[in-house]
């Protein structure tokens, strides 16, 4: 006799099942557990011939029990049914040998051939006995309703995004409110700071690539979801004539609820093109409803954290001012090199975002000098060679510095190997070609071109001819090949200044050092 196990925390779901199972044409027991612990115990028990398994259950997933049982060796066939497969779960049960898939509601027929073919059972041996129509009846739509609403629940509450920007939380939000009310299309779009403009942050328009990402509220028929207490606007298909829900954006029907933040009104999710011609049913506003309250949380928290990781920035340029404050000569270097590292990476092309990290790593820089001795940091005249050691610590006390922030951790790669050179033969890691990421090649050819251009307690700037001279001598050897060209370009169309106009006298202190002592001291790239 087979044995096959039932795994769902629907009883009526798993009586149908059973029902369907046991018309196959061979004797079957078939077993049932309504929960992963349970269903774990009944596994370790006894032999079984095959699983069938809902996807979410009340105490996990069933992909973790799949699982566990690949990895004791249990191939036995395995049967995975749910109303709600994301890409990510389709590819998880894929890697774990998962023969079929299938998605609520679905046709007994379906499920007895997925079951006939799992248990490796032909037409002649085993095969179907005389299909009961009765059994048709018993799996009618409503029995898989509460299912998919439990799936979408599942989803909206474990697997909404929570460690990604604001746009992929938005974009996650908008799928799965389609989803809900069976939508073809639809777009989230949130206000900017002054509350006069739309930003649309995501969309699924497919019929509209080009559209107009901002626009003025007033150009949306949005204005009584933000000033009154409007709970949604729904426009169905009354007549042939298309409805604008966005400047050039025309459909047959949509309904739009408003997308709070703290309890203020900041968006709108407008959804277009449902299946259905009938108005929303009062379950799908109520699932719309908990999704909008739990996308709330989640920006909310983005916004905390963004604040955070803004303040926490702050605090580190502000402690890097502080440190360079206590030397005339230093004073506004990591601002310098901040800003041209983000010029050098405008001009290599780099997204936005990169460019505001690659700023802010040049800004920090310099940050492990905190833990270098005024005696060394301070020292007006050139540094010994045990001197220099501790001053070549300060890229790796500045990763220490940062290696709990992740916000932070690309900035971190820039603070650690800025002074790593082509050749391998820069300072901490000994890092060489592509080994070193890219954004510190940049900052660090900012830095040595500010290093050059500004006076030192230990030399005066030197102009930019001679920087020019250098970053061409050096480049693929010290400094990449690629910044090296963006750098030379920038310097030759003005846009560079130095303090080399103004040169201090000797007497202040300053000593003139030829290119050799600079490259052999170091302070080129110090």
């Amino acid at each position: 006799m087979l044995e096959v196990l039932v795994l769902d925390d629907q009883p009526a779901v798993r009586e149908v099942i059973a029902e369907v199972i046991e018309d196959l044409s061979v004797p079957v027991h078939v077993g049932q557990a309504a929960s992963i612990s349970e269903a774990r115990t009944m596994l370790k028990d006894q032999h079984w011939d095959g699983l069938v398994t809902d996807l979410s259950l009340g105490d996990g997933t069933s992909l973790e029990l799949i699982a566990e049982l690949r990895n004791n060796h249990a191939m036995m066939p395995i049967i995975l049914v749910s109303g709600f497969l994301s890409q990510q779960r389709l590819q998880e049960a894929e890697d774990l040998n998962v023969e079929h898939i299938l998605s609520k509601p679905f046709d007994s027929g379906v499920l007895l051939d997925c079951v006939r073919k799992a248990l490796l059972l032909d037409e002649g041996n085993g095969g179907i006995r005389k299909h009961n129509p009765c059994k048709d009846e018993r799996l009618l739509p409503e029995l898989f309703a509460m299912d998919r609403r439990l799936g979408l629940l599942y989803r909206m509450f474990h697997e909404m995004p929570r460690q990604q920007d604001v746009s992929s939380v938005c974009g996650a939000a908008l799928k799965l409110a389609m989803e809900m009310v069976h939508a073809q299309g639809g777009f989230l779009s949130l206000f900017q700071r002054d509350r006069k403009k739309l930003i649309m942050v995501a969309k699924h328009l497919s019929s509209y690539e080009d559209i107009t990402l901002n626009v003025d509220l007033s150009a949306t028929p949005f204005q009584p979801l933000i000033d009154t207490d409007k709970e949604y606007i729904e426009v169905l298909p009354r007549d042939s004539v298309p409805k604008s829900c966005w400047p050039d954006v025309d459909v047959e029907q949509y309904v739009a609820i408003p997308v709070s933040l703290q309890g203020v009104h900041m968006g709108v999710l407008c959804l277009t093109d449902r299946e259905s011609t009938e108005p929303l049913k009062s379950e799908e506003r109520h699932m719309l409803g908990l999704l909008v309250k739990e996308l709330d949380t989640l920006l909310d928290n983005r916004a905390v954290h963004a604040a955070l990781a803004d303040s926490m920035n702050e605090t580190l340029i502000a402690l890097v001012r502080s440190l360079e404050a206590r030397d005339r000569y230093t004073k506004d270097h990591s601002a310098r090199v901040g800003e041209l590292s983000r010029l050098f990476a405008e001009e290599l092309g780099l997204d936005d975002k990169t460019i505001q990290v690659i700023r802010t790593g040049g800004l920090l820089h310099d940050i492990g000098k905190v833990g270098i001795t005024d005696a060394v940091l301070l020292k007006p005249g050139r540094y010994t060679d045990q001197e220099f050691a501790m001053m070549k610590a300060h890229p790796a006390i500045g990763d220490s510095i940062l290696k709990n922030m992740d916000t932070l951790s690309r900035e971190r790669l820039m603070v650690r190997h800025h002074h790593e050179r082509m050749d391998g033969r820069g300072y901490p890691d000994g890092l060489g070609g592509e080994d070193i990421p890219f954004e510190a090649r940049i900052v660090c050819v900012a830095d040595a071109i500010d290093a050059m251009t500004t006076h030192r307690v230990y030399r005066m700037a030197k102009p930019l001819s001679f920087c020019l001279e250098q970053l061409k001598e050096n480049s693929g050897i010290q400094f990449d090949a690629q910044v090296v060209d963006v750098a030379v370009s920038v310097i030759e169309r003005g846009l560079v200044d130095t303090q080399a106009k103004s040169v201090p006298t000797v007497q202040e202190g300053l000593m003139p050092l030829s290119a050799t002592d600079l490259l052999n001291s170091g302070a080129l790239h110090v």
